[in-house]
């Protein structure tokens, strides 16, 4: 009878900690792992971002660009720039381990010539899109 209870212990112990993993391969650890399409969110709609290997790439709003500059322990940093309407910023992101969504906020550092806006930014989410919504990319 023991032996059975110990048996039962340790395969939900190791379902548990399947479960975890799966959980956690929602989260890029390099910035390779950004390589992909993302959906990007905020309060005026949503837009499609293509990264490359190195975090970088374009979006359709303002003829726009994003780029990554760091990942670290669920942290994810970088700058912004359009082209369209003469403006460039930050941004910062965090993932939770229950969603493979990251949310952040943006921020302004230059409009124009004008080097330090008091214009603020906003928040936003990023999230991976299926490869069966982006031809397999």
């Amino acid at each position: 009878m023991q032996k059975s209870i110990v048996h039962m212990i340790l395969v939900v112990m190791s379902v548990v900690g399947a479960v975890g993993c799966a959980e956690l391969s929602n989260m890029p650890r390099h910035i390779n792992d950004l390589a992909g399409v993302w959906e990007y969110e905020d309060k005026t709609g949503s837009y499609i971002i293509r990264l490359n290997e190195e975090g970088k790439g374009p979006y359709d709003w303002e003829d726009g660009w994003f780029e990554t500059h760091e990942l670290k322990e669920g942290v994810w940093k970088g700058t912004w720039l359009q082209a369209g309407n003469d403006r460039e910023g930050g941004f910062e992101l965090k993932w939770s381990v229950d969603s493979p969504v990251a949310r952040g906020y943006w921020w302004y550092t230059r409009i124009g010539k004008e080097r330090n806006p008091l214009e603020p930014g906003g928040t936003f989410t990023m999230k991976r899109m299926p490869s069966s919504l982006t031809g397999g990319k």
